[in-house]
């Protein structure tokens, strides 16, 4: 098992590189395998407990650390092993892995001197996970938007914290892989499991008692059981079973989205730095639209007062791509919603906006008089939308 992100990168930086099959697909699971991973951080306690503590109980507990990276070792024991394997072609696992849109798996997790708990994974493309918790509550990560959702059922209580966007593709590491030499590779023989007569290969490291041992399918190349075991400082030992393992199944989108639910009490939880981040994202919003408003009452000074049909074709007047981007949400090329205003004009006509799927503490609003505001209320948003005259 890899100690830290350090030894992590060190095996990642001796695979070779290849940018040509698939880079649609490659994303998918990978870069929110290896987020989870980087982000989580051993702590002492690992109960999944109230959400006003969910950093420590959740994002860094050792559960959710040992069931993020269990799937990402596997995938890269899957490359190793089968790449010299007579039963499995690599072609096929090199299919099976870059390929999938989605996956869905279910790891019973049994901390040291703990009890065990059952998570329940989805995974949709390349940024989506929900994860199901023992206690009935559910975690929502998108990490495309940098934002979590954790909803508590019993409480009725919704927590929006911020997550960190990582752009890694964890599966270029997988692909044509060639060696990685400070780990030793067995056959670990042939077993049932759940029905099926699988292969097993274990993997140690030297001078390390950590061991992981995959169970896989050599009819279909996929693995079908994997089993973590790792050991801390005091010689206590952690262990992990990731089964039901399935790519591509048809999964609902609605299940990733991040509202909160009717009835849900909604809450923020950030700690300083993270605050420090969102404050410093929302003032470049707020300046980047400054400029696309600005720009937008240049066109109009030179086209009898009329704003223009869209905000594409600005360059002219020193508008560029940068400027259409919402670092509060990098992945879409424009970040803001552009409302043409209809005549006559009032300095409280709603311009622009930014672009949201659910509402969370609140958007940077423009205005026709090129001011921004921080609207935290979408109520209040709406209603100034909706009194904005249009040419829609």
């Amino acid at each position: 098992m890899f100690k830290n992100e350090g030894e992590f990168e060190k095996t990642v930086s001796r695979l070779n590189i290849d940018n040509k099959p698939n880079p649609a697909h490659r994303g998918n699971l990978r870069r929110q395998m290896l987020s989870a991973f980087n982000e989580a951080k051993p702590q002492p306690t690992v109960r999944i407990a109230d959400f006003q503590i969910f950093r420590r109980t959740i994002m860094r507990s050792p559960v959710t650390r040992i069931a993020a990276a269990t799937l990402t070792i596997a995938a890269i024991l899957f490359v190793y092993s089968f790449s010299g394997s007579e039963s499995i072609a690599f072609a096929d696992v090199m299919r099976n892995i870059q390929n999938a849109r989605t996956l869905t798996y279910q790891s019973v997790i049994t901390p040291a001197d703990q009890e065990s708990q059952v998570l329940k994974t989805m995974v949709l493309e390349s940024h989506l996970m929900r994860v199901e918790l023992p206690d009935g509550s559910i975690w929502i990560t998108d990490h495309g938007q940098g934002r979590t959702l954790l909803l508590d059922s019993r409480k009725k209580l919704a927590v929006m914290s911020s997550t960190p966007q990582n752009t890694v593709d964890l599966y270029d590491a997988f692909r044509n892989f060639r060696d990685l030499p400070d780990f030793t590779i067995r056959d670990f023989g042939r077993n049932m499991i759940d029905g099926t007569q699988a292969i097993g290969f274990r993997l140690t490291k030297e001078n390390d008692d950590d061991e992981i041992i995959v169970w896989a399918d050599p009819q279909t190349s996929h693995p079908i059981r994997i089993e973590q075991t790792t050991k801390d400082k005091d010689g206590k030992v952690s262990k992990s079973i990731t089964t039901k393992i399935v790519f591509d199944a048809r999964l609902d989108e609605s299940l990733f989205r991040l509202d909160v639910p009717e009835g849900y009490t909604a809450k923020s939880v950030n700690g300083p730095s993270e605050r420090a981040a969102i404050l410093a994202q929302r003032m470049q919003s707020a300046k980047n639209m400054t400029k696309i408003l600005l720009t937008c009452l240049m066109y109009a000074q030179e086209h009898e007062d009329l704003w223009p049909d869209g905000l594409q074709n600005l360059s002219v007047y020193g508008l560029t791509a940068d400027d259409l981007m919402n670092p509060r949400c990098p992945g879409r090329e424009i970040g803001y919603v552009y409302v043409k205003p209809g005549t006559p004009l009032s300095p409280s006509q709603v311009a622009l906006y930014e672009k949201y799927d659910s509402w969370a503490d609140g958007i940077n609003v423009g205005f026709v008089d090129g001011h921004c505001e921080f609207i935290t209320e979408e109520s209040v948003f709406k209603n100034r939308l909706e009194g904005s005259p249009t040419t829609r």
